[in-house]
């Protein structure tokens, strides 16, 4: 007899998020993506290296993120499958390759 739906252990959970937590909800279509350049400071290596990968810009998030980070702003959003992962190690991998002692720890 299969198990009714309301005795799976993350039903509570679930259904803890819905009613009055919930205070607004959105859908946004596609848009074209806005592309940038590589920033001119990037390190070479780090822009050669994304060159050989077959990335020849970036996009615009991606850029401005990295100006960001420079500057000591450390948050990014944006929605899934966007280029979030370039764009928070961007700034680590030009770090790495401009600073043979530095390090960098994810956690």
């Amino acid at each position: 007899m299969p198990t009714a739906p309301t005795a799976l252990p993350w039903h509570e959970l679930i259904e803890s998020g819905r009613g009055a937590q919930l205070v607004a909800q959105a859908r946004y279509g596609a848009e074209a993506a806005q592309r940038a350049p590589f920033p001119e400071d990037l390190h070479p290596a780090v822009a050669d290296a994304l060159h050989g990968r077959g990335v020849g810009s970036l996009y615009a998030h991606q850029a401005e993120a990295f100006e960001a980070a420079r500057e000591g702003h450390v948050m990014v959003t944006t929605a899934t499958a966007s280029g979030k992962s370039l764009a928070f190690n961007l700034p680590v991998l030009h770090t790495l390759a401009a600073d043979p002692r530095a390090r960098a720890l994810y956690l």
